[in-house]
């Protein structure tokens, strides 16, 4: 499966996929998208190792998230089996206590709670406490999330009946390397 495809942006022309793409979810605690992009051999190890087999193949044939099949339980098996320099140091994700994801977690407005519809299911799911509700202004009370205490788990977002949840990429890259 060592097949690397050398350059990603030429199947996107093939496709007719010309716009840039949205940045991808990768592993956790990646130390860039461009290292990872770099020095991903796309051996396929991390989808083996996957307890939650949430990784799959992007369309370029890299590793990505997918948190629509389960919640990521920070195993750190993907990081073990992993043969090249991709991840940021374990010890400064601990001391510097960097999230795994360079993302924020938003709820769109097709939430049931946020159109009159009782539901609490992420709430519910949610180890760290950071999705809780509070009536506004309807009967019905609504979800807030407390980005602080969310550790982007994604449990959240595979239990939405509405698909109302998803963890966004923030545009500028960071780099631990």
């Amino acid at each position: 499966m060592n097949n690397k495809l050398e350059n990603p942006s030429r199947r996107r022309l093939f496709r007719g996929k010309l716009s840039q793409q949205p940045p991808a979810l990768r592993l956790p605690w990646i130390n860039s998208e461009s290292d990872f992009v770099e020095k991903c051999n796309q051996c396929g190890d991390c989808i083996d190792a996957c307890e939650s087999k949430i990784i799959k193949l992007d369309d370029s044939g890299f590793p990505t998230i997918d948190f629509t099949l389960d919640e990521c339980t920070f195993c750190g098996k993907c990081q073990e089996v992993c043969q090249q320099p991709l991840f940021i140091n374990k010890d400064l994700i601990e001391q510097e206590k960097i999230q795994p994801w360079p993302a924020t977690l938003e709820i769109s407005n097709n939430c049931f709670a946020q159109n009159n519809i009782l539901c609490q299911s992420c709430q519910d799911v949610c180890d760290s406490k950071a999705i809780s509700f509070s009536y506004k202004s309807s009967s019905i009370p609504e979800p807030n999330v407390n980005l602080i205490d969310c550790n982007q788990c994604g449990a959240c977002i595979s239990i939405c009946p509405q698909q109302a949840i998803k963890l966004n990429i923030n545009q500028h890259e960071v780099t631990h390397a």
